[in-house]
C-alpha cells in the first residue's frame, strides 16, 4: 500500500541539526536551565520529575505511523528510554526516561524515518489530531486523514508557530460524532458534503484545563481546501490578542471569553480578508494516499474458541469497505513494550492496511483487515503478548500523573490499576472509557467524559488526603458538547469500591442498549452523588494510614516536590484551601491555627511541605520574610505564635490586625502566582533610610558577621543601650538564622527596623532606638 505520513520540512531538519550544539552548551554549563528548557521544550523534550531523565513527544500527524516508523521508535525506546512506547491522548508517541547527552541522537534517527517531535511541547502549533477511523469509517462524510497530514507540513514550516502565546490544538472530524475532540480544540474541523462539494464546519477557542470551554462555530461551512487561510486567520488572531504575560489566561478560549463570541468572529473576518488578500502558499493536499485496503491475507481458519468470540465482539469494527475491519489493539495506561511496538508494525504490512494508528483513547488500531484473516490476527496477537487482546472490564484513559509529571498531583496510573483491578471478572458493560486526571490540567480530558475523576488533595486531620472529584455528562458532538459536571469528591482509596458498586448497580437499571451518555443522563449521576455520600468519609490516620498514601505508594501523601512544570498549572487547588481555612480560623478567633495556615499555604510553591509547626514557620521566615515577599512584622507574629505554644504566651488577640494582614499578603500573593508558580507582584517595599535627616543619622555599625544566634542579638540589643533615641544603628548579619532572627526580635522589643538588605553574603540591618 502506497501509505503516507507528513514530510518534514527543511526548517525542520534545520533545527534538528542544530540541537546538539545545544546541548552541548547545557551540559559545558555554558546555558542555564532555564535558557535550555526554551530550547528543547518547542523541540517536544520534556524534564520528567526524576532528576536527570526526559520525555521524548513524537508527532503522528492523525496518528498515522508507517511500519518502519514504528520499529525506529521502538528501537529508540529500547536504546536510549525504558522500553516502553507511550500513547497520548493527542495521538503522539512518546518515549520515557532518556537521558539529555542522548537527545539529539533520538531526534536525528527520528529524522532518518521522516518522523519528528517539533512543536511536541512548549507555545507551539501541536500535533494535528483526526478520528481514529479517518478513511474507513461507515458515519464519515469522508477521510479527513489527508487535510490533518497537508495542515501539519504547513504548520511545521513556518518558525513563527512555534512561539505563540500559548499552545495551539487542531483537529478533524469525519462525522458530528467528533471522535477527533473537534468541540473542544483550539480550532475543529468536521467534515461535510454540500451539493457534492466537501469541506468543513469550523469551531474555534474551545480547549480543556482547570477552565475548560468548548469551541463556538466560526463557519458554517468552507470548501475543504480553505482550511490553511481559516486556520492562518485564527492563529494571527491568536498571536496578537493572545495574553503572554498572564499564561493562566492565555489559550486561544481566553481571548474569546474576553472579547466575546461576536468580537471574535469579526476580528477572524478582518484577519481572514487579509489572509485572502496577501495569499498564503500551501502544500499539495494528497488525497487517496490513505486509502484502506488489504496489504495481504491469511487463513480464514475460525474455530469456535469463546475467547476468540468475545475479543471480536469488542475489539473489532466493521469497515466502510466491504469484507475489511478495523481492530483495536487495548494498550494498559497507553503504554506498549518496544518488542511488542515492532511485532505490530510487521502484522500491519502482512495483514492490515500497511500503517498503524494511535488513538485518542491511547489504543492503538491495525485497519484493513480482511474479515477472513481476523483469527490469524487474533492468534498473532496473543502469542506476542496476552494484554494485546484483553477485555477489561472497564476501559481507562489515563494521564501520566505524579509519577513523571511535574503538575501530577495524585498518581493516576495507580487509581486506573487499582479500578481495572477492583472490577476485573465483571461485564465490560459499556465501550465509553472514564477519564482519569491527577490534577486540574485535563490531559486525561475528563471534561468531556461521560465518568471523569479529577485528582486533588484535601488536608484532614491535619493531614494531606489524595482525593478524586467526580464529574460526570461530558460528551463532545457537533452542536451538542457538554462539559461535564461536578457530583461529589471522595478520597482516593475509595474510588475503586465505589467504581464497582456502581458498575454492578448499572446492570439492573440500564435499559437495553442504552450507553453510557444516556445512563448517566437518566439515572447515573443521582446514583453517584448518593455513592459519593457513603464514602465521603475520610477515617483517622491511626485508624486507616492508607487513605493518606496514594496508590502504589508507601509513603505518605505530600505535595513536597511538586514545582513548576513546564506547560501551565500546578497545585493552585491546595494554596486556595489551606487561605480558606486560614480565613475560617481567624474569623472563629483560632489565631493560632489562622497562622499555621497562613504560613503553610505557599510553602508549595518552593516544593516544600514540613510536617511540624515550627518547621513551617522557619521555612516561612527563610522564604518569604527574609527575600521580602512578606513584611518584617511577619516574623513578629510567627515569634509570638510559638511562645504561645511553648506557654509562654497566653494569646495572639494583640496581633489579629498583624494575622489579618499577614493573610491578606499571602492571599495577594497566590493571584498574583502564574504557571510558572512565580509571583508577579513585586517583594515589599521597606522605608528607605534618608541618611541627611537628622532623626536617621547612623550613629554606629556593628558587624555581627559569623555571630550565631542568640549572642547576635544579645550584642545589637547592648549596642542600642549605647546610642540616644532616635538614632539609628547598622547591623551587619549572616544570612540564615540571624538575619532571620535578630531583626523580629529587635521589633519585639519595641525598636523600629527600618530597612533589611542584602549586600553581597551578608545583610545590613537599619534599626532606630525607639526606646
Amino acid at each position: 500500500m502506497n501509505k503516507t505520513t507528513y514530510r518534514i520540512h527543511e526548517t525542520v531538519v534545520e533545527d534538528t541539526h542544530a540541537f546538539p550544539r545545544e546541548v552541548a552548551k547545557f551540559l559545558a554549563g555554558e546555558a542555564s536551565p532555564v535558557a535550555f528548557r526554551a530550547v528543547r521544550v518547542p523541540m517536544g523534550i520534556y524534564e520528567q520529575r526524576k532528576s536527570g531523565t526526559y520525555m521524548v513527544r513524537i508527532r503522528l500527524a492523525g496518528g498515522v505511523c508507517l511500519p518502519h516508523q514504528a520499529k525506529r521508535v521502538a528501537e529508540l525506546a529500547e536504546e536510549f528510554g525504558n522500553g516502553i512506547v507511550h500513547i497520548t491522548t493527542r495521538q503522539d508517541m512518546q518515549l520515557h526516561d532518556v537521558l539529555v547527552q542522548s537527545t539529539p541522537v533520538v531526534l536525528e534517527r527520528l529524522l532518518e524515518v521522516g518522523l519528528s517531535p517539533r512543536g511536541g511541547g512548549g507555545n507551539t502549533t501541536r500535533n494535528v489530531t483526526a478520528c481514529l477511523l479517518a478513511g474507513v469509517c461507515p458515519d464519515e462524510a469522508f477521510d479527513v486523514t489527508p487535510y490533518a497530514i497537508t495542515l501539519t507540513e504547513h504548520l511545521l514550516a513556518n518558525r513563527a508557530n512555534f512561539n505563540l502565546p500559548r499552545k495551539f490544538k487542531t483537529a478533524f472530524s469525519g462525522c458530528g460524532k467528533d471522535c477527533a475532540l473537534c468541540s473542544v480544540a483550539d480550532l475543529g474541523f468536521f467534515a461535510h458534503t454540500r451539493e457534492g462539494v466537501q469541506g468543513f464546519s469550523v469551531y474555534a477557542g474551545g480547549g480543556l484545563g482547570a477552565h475548560s470551554a468548548l469551541g463556538i462555530e466560526i463557519e458554517k461551512f468552507i470548501p475543504a481546501p480553505a482550511i490553511f487561510e481559516v486556520t492562518e486567520a485564527v492563529k494571527r488572531l491568536f498571536d496578537q490578542h493572545g495574553d503572554r504575560v498572564n499564561r493562566h489566561q492565555a489559550r486561544l478560549r481566553f481571548v474569546v471569553e474576553r472579547m466575546g463570541p461576536d468580537e471574535f468572529r469579526r476580528l477572524y473576518r478582518q484577519e481572514l480578508a487579509q489572509v485572502r488578500r496577501e495569499g498564503i502558499s500551501v502544500p499539495e493536499i494528497r488525497v487517496g494516499e490513505n486509502g484502506a485496503a488489504p496489504a495481504g491475507s491469511m487463513s480464514a481458519d475460525e474455530p469456535d474458541d469463546p475467547g476468540y468470540r468475545l475479543w471480536q465482539a469488542r475489539h473489532v469494527f466493521p469497515q466502510k469497505q466491504a469484507g475489511l475491519c478495523a481492530v483495536r489493539i487495548p494498550l494498559s495506561l497507553g503504554d506498549i513494550r518496544a518488542r511488542e511496538l515492532s511485532a505490530l508494525a510487521e502484522l500491519a504490512v502482512v495483514v492490515g492496511d500497511g500503517a498503524l494508528r494511535a488513538t485518542q483513547d491511547q489504543d492503538l488500531y491495525l485497519r484493513g483487515v480482511p474479515g477472513a484473516s481476523l483469527y490469524e490476527l487474533y492468534r498473532a496477537l496473543r502469542e506476542s503478548d496476552e494484554r494485546l487482546i484483553a477485555i477489561p472490564s472497564i476501559r481507562s484513559v489515563v494521564c501520566a500523573g505524579a509519577s513523571t509529571c511535574k503538575l501530577g498531583l495524585c498518581l493516576s496510573r495507580g487509581l486506573a490499576q487499582a479500578v481495572e483491578a477492583e472490577l476485573r471478572g465483571l461485564d465490560a458493560a459499556f465501550d465509553e472509557p472514564i477519564r482519569i486526571n491527577g490534577c486540574p490540567n485535563s490531559c486525561g480530558r475528563h471534561p468531556i467524559a461521560p465518568i471523569g475523576l479529577q485528582g486533588g488533595a484535601v488536608r484532614t486531620n491535619g493531614r494531606l488526603v489524595p482525593v478524586y472529584s467526580i464529574m460526570v455528562g461530558g460528551r463532545a458532538a457537533e452542536g451538542n458538547a457538554a462539559l461535564a459536571r461536578f457530583v461529589a469528591k471522595v478520597p482516593a482509596k475509595a474510588v475503586p469500591a465505589l467504581l464497582r458498586e456502581f458498575w454492578i448497580a448499572t446492570a439492573t437499571n440500564r435499559q437495553d442498549g442504552e450507553t453510557l451518555d444516556n445512563l448517566i443522563d437518566r439515572w447515573g449521576a443521582d446514583y453517584l452523588r448518593t455513592l459519593a455520600a457513603k464514602y465521603a468519609h475520610v477515617p483517622s490516620y491511626e485508624e486507616a494510614p492508607e487513605f493518606y498514601r496514594d496508590f502504589g505508594c508507601d509513603e505518605d501523601f505530600s505535595l513536597a516536590g511538586r514545582g513548576p512544570g513546564e506547560c501551565g498549572a500546578g497545585v493552585m487547588d491546595v494554596i486556595a484551601l489551606d487561605i480558606d481555612e486560614a480565613k475560617t480560623a481567624l474569623a472563629q478567633n483560632a489565631l493560632y491555627d489562622a497562622v499555621v495556615m497562613t504560613t503553610r499555604a505557599l510553602l508549595i510553591t518552593r516544593g516544600l511541605e514540613p510536617k511540624k509547626d515550627r518547621e513551617i514557620f522557619a521555612a516561612f521566615s527563610e522564604h518569604f520574610i527574609t527575600s521580602r515577599w512578606v513584611g518584617p512584622r511577619a516574623q513578629l507574629v510567627l515569634d509570638a505564635a510559638l511562645d504561645l505554644r511553648l506557654g509562654d504566651r497566653n494569646t495572639l488577640e494583640d496581633l489579629r490586625d498583624d494575622i489579618h494582614a499577614l493573610l491578606s499578603r499571602v492571599e495577594e500573593l497566590f493571584r498574583s502566582l502564574d504557571s510558572n508558580l512565580q509571583f508577579r507582584v513585586k517583594p515589599v517595599e521597606l522605608p528607605a533610610v534618608q541618611e541627611s535627616a537628622h532623626s536617621l543619622r547612623v550613629a554606629q555599625e556593628l558587624d555581627l558577621r559569623g555571630v550565631v544566634c542568640p549572642m547576635n542579638f544579645v550584642r545589637a540589643k547592648i549596642q542600642l543601650e549605647q546610642i540616644e533615641t532616635g538614632q539609628v544603628l547598622d547591623v551587619l548579619l549572616d544570612d540564615g538564622e540571624p538575619v532571620r532572627n535578630v531583626p523580629a526580635s529587635l521589633a519585639q522589643q519595641g525598636q523600629e527596623v527600618l530597612s533589611v538588605a542584602r549586600e553581597g553574603g551578608h545583610f545590613r540591618v537599619r534599626v532606630r532606638k525607639v526606646e
